[in-house]
């Protein structure tokens, strides 16, 4: 007898590929059983059914790397839980490299595999030849052994996922189409299909390239998009073994797995073919598109140079098979800014079978706990903006998304299409200072400032690239002159009504209970005391503030103030970004600067430290706030948009004396480093708490108010930390920092660098990362013993400090001259 169709359950996962059956499996592991999967086809219809099975553990980041190591452990288990079969194997994977720098991009993954338990070997050409016998080793720099990475059968490990999860409780249903959301009240109430509607707490959508257009029923942004994803099968290959690694031929843009004595090659070509939605079937399930052996030609003959004997191989099987890519290349994981307790999971980038595991569990437990377990920033969906929808600039910026996984992953690497597309007020001033541009949440920024006669262009390496000399003068010029920074793609919101001091009050963690023009430091913190944000709040009148943080946290941030000011407080939060440029004017003659363009007094005794007033400038108004993000005298200048290009030049011409210039996002990188401020998502995020990460500050436990992360930090105080950030400067002056690089105190690792670059007041390389205390806090793990960091494969002596490397005591901001 069938089944009614319910009308009710706690959680619907909309999708049944291995992203959903995976979510399924995990909530019923936590106890959840109402889970119900819908699934417009059969199970695997969609895109798991043709993707090549790849399980890689080491990855971009620590996040990611984590997801996919417990997907390796899960896959290599599975079978044996629920019976399923998963032809799971550990064959080991072969990362090759055929330029240096490419070698050194591999070498740093494996250095980052020390972190997480991962042994990944570097090893030589002919190493590589014993370990692929298959190879042409000659045109080999060296290569990376990795010999728990493995593959999988898409189908068969996501019909365990969903075996697991029916014998969890969970209930899955083929056949049903959902047609729409109920999003009531700004949170998810109902799915609504073909065979009727399901009341529900929790849904999440993880239909793969059918993501996007589900959001757009339910008032989401879901910035994927479908591209052409293509891979051949040979005929049987003599001397092909069972065991035989993967091999990742990056230069090539190919990978070639072993396939039941035959070989499996797939590639992520540079200049891919995306597909529109409506050029597909309404029902295109195990669908397969037209062969493109144009496309496919160059991927192929790189195959065919690094392995000879495909020259001779008959082609079997020539899949097309569409997968959904994303702007930035990341996923897109979390519960959505617009509609509360409606979760998205999506936007693999081809990535979906060695990441399903671990999305499913991280999914899950955010759904059960409420709050994310693990530091899932990076991929959350609440760092897309609303024009990441826009059809062309998904279409566009997809031809090359597909192909980063395998590009090589430069320091600052900057994207190349679908630019521009938005533009900061002094754009064009800025261009004609040559400024080259980056990108930031589709913002133009300048990051920094080619000599005269010299093209604005990078030209990237793992060393110091070509705008190494120019970042020092810019910085030199803030550290002993002073120097104007555009900053106007900070993200800018009023907080106004009755209740905005006591709204905020709740919200931030500092004390906002201040004077009118006090400039207030403050963390967003979660329930579990971690970073959510940390920005600065400014009071502007008795019932009305201005928060300013950073241009990525635009969305994020917004979001977060206005789900908890809620129904509590009598007080709305307004984004004014566009409305308001920025400029940064930092360096010791600041204030003599800011005198020369303005009646108002800037000395320390009428504009102090940490507040702010409207000036008069030029000939405009604007809010300015004495604040730094890079360690000197200063002041940020929030100038009304249509009259920053005349504030701007009259800055520049009353300065040209006082040795005045721009600079850009590189320099202000290179100072914050220096000073050690930290930088949300990198060295700071939600599982990182102020304790641990040095900033008490930022916190107030003084003040009477309850605020949101209070009492985590309360226990937290109480018990004592067990990690700390510290300041952390190679002793070499040659070597880069850059993040995620371990670090070794006496010869063990205890912990790995968040974000790093070069300091040019230091003259070497300078970074912040977590060291491990098991026993509490204690100072003398810093102030003693030897540390050193690893950069791909070598250790570098290193100084690890509590203090910054450059004016540790703050004197430098509050100068009175």
């Amino acid at each position: 007898m069938e089944k009614a169709f319910p009308s009710q359950s706690q959680v619907v996962i909309v999708g049944g590929g291995i992203i959903g059956c995976s979510i399924a499996y995990h909530l019923t592991k936590l106890g959840w059983r109402d889970v119900t999967v819908l699934e417009r086809g059969t199970l695997t219809c969609g895109t798991t059914w043709h993707a090549a099975g790849l399980v890689m553990q080491l990855r971009a980041s620590e996040a990611l790397t984590k997801l996919s190591c417990y997907g390796a452990d899960l896959y290599d288990s599975l079978e044996a839980e629920t019976g399923q079969p998963t032809g799971f194997k550990r064959s080991g994977s072969l990362p090759i490299a055929l330029t240096e720098e490419r070698f050194t991009e591999i070498k740093r993954m494996a250095s980052l595999g020390k972190l997480y338990g991962v042994d990944a070997e570097i090893i030589t050409p002919s190493e590589v030849k014993t370990l692929y016998p298959l190879i042409n080793e000659s045109k080999l720099v060296g290569g990376v052994h990795i010999p728990s990475d493995g593959q999988t059968n898409p189908i068969d490990t996501t019909m365990a996922l969903a075996k697991g999860a029916r014998m969890g409780g969970a209930t899955i249903i083929e056949g049903v189409s959902v047609t729409g959301f109920d999003t009531t009240g700004g949170r998810i109430n109902a799915v609504e299909t073909d065979k009727g509607t399901i009341t529900c707490e929790h849904a999440v959508i993880c239909a793969g390239i059918w993501s996007r257009p589900l959001g757009k029923l339910a008032g989401v942004t879901i910035p994927s998009y479908p591209a052409e994803h293509l891979y051949v099968v040979t005929d049987p290959i003599d001397g092909l073994g069972a065991n035989t690694p993967v091999l990742r031929h990056a230069d090539g843009t190919v990978y070639i797995k072993e396939d039941a004595g035959k070989m499996l090659i797939g590639c992520f070509e540079p200049n891919a073919k995306p597909l529109p939605l409506e050029k597909l079937p309404a029902r295109f399930e195990f669908g397969e598109l037209p062969e493109d052996w144009d496309q496919f030609e160059t991927p192929m003959q790189n195959a065919m140079d690094i392995v000879p004997s495909l020259e001779t191989a008959g082609i079997r099987q020539f899949l097309n098979g569409p997968e959904s890519f994303t702007p930035d290349n990341k996923f897109i994981v979390g519960e959505t800014p617009e509609v509360r307790n409606l979760f998205v999971a999506t936007g693999f980038n081809s990535q979906g079978i060695l990441s399903g595991a671990g999305a499913g569990k991280a999914i899950s437990e955010w759904i059960v706990e409420g709050v994310p377990t693990m530091d899932l920033s990076e991929i959350d969906i609440a760092r897309f903006h609303r024009f990441q929808l826009n059809e062309r600039y998904l279409h566009n910026r997809t031809t090359e998304s597909l192909g980063l996984l395998y590009a090589m992953h430069w320091p600052h690497r900057q994207v190349e299409t679908a630019r521009p597309v938005r533009k900061v007020p002094l754009y064009h001033r800025l261009k004609d200072h040559n400024a080259c541009f980056g990108e930031a949440a589709g913002w133009e920024r300048a990051n920094w400032f080619a000599p005269p006669g010299v093209k604005p262009e990078y030209e990237y390496s793992y060393g110091r690239q070509n705008w190494f000399e120019p970042v020092r003068e810019e910085c030199r010029a803030v550290r002993n002159d002073v120097a104007i920074l555009d900053m106007s793609s900070f993200a800018k919101y009023l907080v106004q009504g009755r209740d905005a001091e006591r709204a905020l009050q709740y919200i931030c963690a500092n004390d906002v209970a201040v004077p009118v023009g006090k400039v207030v430091y403050s963390a967003f913190l979660n329930d579990a005391g971690g970073f959510e944000s940390d920005l600065t709040v400014t009071r502007l009148s008795e019932t009305e503030y201005m928060v300013v943080t950073a241009a990525a946290s635009q969305n994020r941030d917004l979001a977060w103030i206005r789900r908890n000011i809620d129904d509590r407080f009598n007080a709305v939060a307004t984004d004014v970004t566009s409305g308001m440029a920025v400029l940064s004017v930092m360096g010791p003659t600041a204030r003599t600067l800011m005198q020369r363009v303005s009646p108002n007094d800037f000395s320390n005794e009428a504009f102090p430290f940490g507040t702010s007033q409207e000036i008069e400038i030029g000939y405009a108004m604007a809010t300015a706030l004495r604040v730094t993000f890079v360690g000197e005298l200063g002041w940020e200048l929030y100038v009304p948009t249509e009259f920053i290009e005349p504030v701007y030049d009259t800055l520049l011409e009353a300065g040209q004396d006082l040795g005045v210039r721009p600079a850009g996002y590189h320099a202000l990188d290179s100072l914050r480093l220096e000073k050690g401020y930290r930088h949300w998502g990198h060295d700071i995020g939600p599982t990182d708490t102020p304790l641990e990460a040095g900033l008490s500050f930022a916190v107030s436990l003084a003040k009477p108010d309850d605020f949101k992360g209070r009492a985590a930090i309360e226990r937290q105080k109480q018990a004592g930390i067990k990690r700390r950030l510290v300041h952390l400067k190679l002793q070499d002056e040659q070597p880069i920092l850059l993040h995620d690089e371990a670090i070794f105190r006496n010869g063990k690792i205890v912990g790995q660098v968040t974000s790093g670059g070069f300091g040019y007041t230091v003259n070497r390389s300078v970074g912040l990362g977590y060291v491990a205390m098991p026993d509490g806090f204690d100072r003398s793990i810093v102030e003693t013993g030897d540390y050193e960091i690893e950069i791909a494969g070598e250790l570098f002596a290193a100084t690890a400090s509590l203090k910054p490397f450059y004016n540790p005591d703050g004197s430098r901001i509050h100068l009175d001259t």
